[in-house]
């Protein structure tokens, strides 16, 4: 720059060339890097992707006729017999087929236990791989993939690769069950791939070391152009410098009827002269600090002194053009007040050090209380988890915070000037935001529980509290709304009353939630004297299932039972529930008389009787069936309860698969 004598020391040509060196090789590095790590990304991902596809492919076409059999056949036993089992070249076969057209080239298949019981490298058969990172993971039901350059060790395999290769481990998931049956791991040959990703790179830092090269011959032209205007700049601020020091006199008579506190302060012998509006400001009387000497800094608050005396510095070395800062003053009484200073050297000696300086000191304590508190608000506003939105007297958007924008997905320039009817969900009546708007405006304020919708169309459940804000003359100025997303609260509660009152395997009613329910139909019997029917329901020659195709089976049996069991109901009043085991009770209420049950049970007996076609096994079973009607066999819960059981049980010592009425006679059906 130009100091106030005209000696140049400007060396921004310097500089400037010295940096721009080193940006456009740290630019340059930066992208190819950049470049060759989202490509290598992308790759992983696309061939993550190609061998999930793959694995799919396979596991359709051969698990439940090849992999499935194979690992049952072969579990227990040793590693020799899986490689020598006669399975191994059929095996081989239908997985080469399957693979051929594509970029894989190796193959391995584990089952649950991490055992290897396929690879289309025959000699791995029967390595035991249950500590691989990878065949972990997809046990665990996560898909892993990781690109090894060739001579490089990979971690998922333990051993070094002799090409460039993406391996990842697919989990197979049980179609009937949803759990994991086995793992497949893919080895995709990367190799070309990579090549054409390292030219890529060079390409991209060859093309932007080239771009730089131009930009720079061009802001260097700017930047010299720039350099000359500076320093004519410079000589013309020196003559208007020298211009305002000769009307010193009408500049200070201009601020002292502006309100501003002006002082003039000798720089070498520390004397000050103040006017009388800076006396009042710090509270001193008209006759005191007249000809005043002390120290500059005397009465500037401890905290602020170093920053003071920085920006002074920097002034009087010609570092600033102006000298101005804010800073804390004592006053008289010794309170504190926050002053604007700003000042000018008003003359100088023949080596250029300051002699005299003229400045000004405004009281800005007001304004500072209301930027703090303003920023004390902003703070509070921009770090509160609340979604917060202000909206004008039309209801058009005019701020938001950031956790809006985290809750919605929308960026304050998408919404501001709309309405926030665009969060809207569908899910409310119109009648709905009519008496929000009634009571918002009746009362000033309204709150509650809506459903809206995010940017990317997710529904969520919002706690929603909205304030009138009314100017001076009681006019509607503004809208605040301020919401949480309270969606995982109440899907957690939901989950918490689902699972309190529905069996878990079935989805039916368990017995808490069935108990309610025959307590309520049997009031609403007892109020209007109808009939209800009580069915207690037991599957025959259900624990032979369990023995013979085990629990998983089992399981499986018993939804499907479920599904039957509802299908057979008349009407949405019907109950079925799951009492636990293999035990189901129904409810029909407002039945005609003992032939409307009766219909119904002879309807379940049948279609339990049907054959269940479960994993695979054709399995048939039956089942026996305790009626009992209300009033006549109980007239409470228990009571009924207790007589649709033992009728249940007649029914079983009368040799199954037949329906009994409480202490009636037997009606059996084969």
């Amino acid at each position: 720059m130009t100091s106030l004598t005209g000696k140049t020391d400007f060396r921004l040509l310097r500089f400037f060339t010295t940096t721009s060196l080193i940006a456009f090789v740290a630019v340059a590095a930066m992208l190819g890097f950049v470049f060759r790590a989202l490509s290598i990304n992308g790759l992983i991902d696309g061939y993550e992707n190609e061998h999930a596809d793959l694995a799919r492919v396979i596991g359709n076409e051969m698990w439940d006729q090849d992999f499935g059999p194979f690992v049952l056949a072969m579990e227990g036993k040793p590693a020799a017999a899986l490689k020598a089992s006669d399975q191994i070249p059929a095996l081989h076969r239908k997985v080469l087929k399957l693979l051929k057209g594509t970029k894989t080239f190796k193959i391995k298949v584990y089952d649950r236990k991490g055992m290897t019981i396929y690879s289309t490298e025959l000699k791995q058969i029967g390595e035991d791989k249950s500590d691989n990172k990878g065949v972990v993971a997809g046990l665990q039901g996560s898909s892993q993939s990781e690109l090894t350059h060739r001579d490089q060790f990979s971690a998922f395999e333990g051993e070094v690769q002799n090409r460039d290769l993406v391996e990842s481990y697919i989990p197979r998931y049980d179609p009937a069950t949803g759990e994991v049956s086995g793992v497949f791991e893919i080895y995709g040959d990367a190799t070309s791939v990579l090549t054409e990703i390292d030219r890529r790179q060079w390409f991209v830092v060859g093309s932007v070391i080239t771009s730089l090269s131009l930009l720079y011959l061009s802001l260097f032209v700017i930047v010299k152009r720039a350099q000359d205007l500076i320093q004519l700049q410079n000589r013309e601020i020196e003559r208007d410098r020298q211009a305002l020091s000769e009307s010193e006199e009408r500049w200070k008579f201009a601020l002292e009827g502006s309100g501003e506190g002006v002082w003039d302060r000798n720089l070498q012998t520390g004397v000050a002269v103040y006017s009388k509006r800076y006396k009042e400001i710090y509270g001193y009387a008209e006759d005191e600090l007249v000809d005043h000497q002390e120290a500059w800094d005397e009465r500037v608050h401890p905290d602020d002194l170093p920053l003071v005396d920085a920006d002074r510095a920097a002034y009087f070395s010609g570092k600033k053009q102006v000298y101005a800062n804010e800073r804390r003053m004592r006053c008289r009484d010794g309170s504190w007040k926050w002053i604007l200073s700003r000042g000018m050297v008003v003359a100088r000696d023949d080596q250029g050090r300051p002699l005299r300086m003229i400045g000004t000191h405004t009281d800005i304590s007001e304004r500072h209380q209301r930027e703090e508190a303003l920023r004390l608000a902003a703070t509070v506003l921009s770090t509160m988890d609340e979604a917060v939105v202000v909206t004008d007297r039309d209801n058009k958007i005019v701020s938001v915070n950031p956790a809006f924008t985290a809750i919605t997905g929308y960026l304050p320039e998408e919404v501001i000037g709309k309405n926030p009817r665009l969060l809207s969900s569908g899910m409310h009546a119109q009648e709905f935001y009519r008496e929000m708007w009634e009571t918002l405006k009746r009362t000033g304020n309204w709150y509650g529980e809506i459903r809206n919708r995010s940017k990317n169309g997710r529904l969520f459940v919002e706690w929603l509290s909205i304030k009138q804000l009314r100017d001076k003359e009681g006019k509607t100025a503004h809208y605040v709304a301020v919401f949480s997303d309270i969606s995982e609260r109440k899907a957690a509660e939901e989950h918490m009353r689902h699972m309190a009152h529905f069996d878990a395997l079935t989805g039916l009613p368990n017995r808490s939630l069935f108990a309610d329910r025959l307590q309520q139909t049997i009031a609403k019997a007892r109020r209007e004297k109808s009939h209800l029917a009580l069915m207690f329901i037991d599957l025959d020659q259900f624990k032979p299932v369990n023995d013979l195709f085990g629990h998983h089976v089992g399981d499986l049996l018993l939804r499907e039972v479920a599904s039957r069991l509802h299908a057979c109901l008349r009407r949405e009043s019907d109950t079925v529930a799951r009492m636990g085991g293999d035990e189901f009770v129904v409810i029909l209420p407002e039945i005609e008389g003992y032939q409307d049950a009766v219909k119904v049970g002879d309807k379940i007996l049948a279609t339990l009787n049907q054959p269940f076609d479960i994993a695979g096994h054709k399995i048939h079973i039956s089942s026996s069936i305790g009626i009992a009607v209300f009033p006549e066999h109980g007239n409470e819960e228990k009571l009924l309860l207790r007589s649709a059981d033992e009728a249940m049980y007649r029914a079983k010592e009368n040799g199954r698969n037949r329906l009994v009425m409480a202490e009636k006679t037997d009606v059996a059906h084969a």
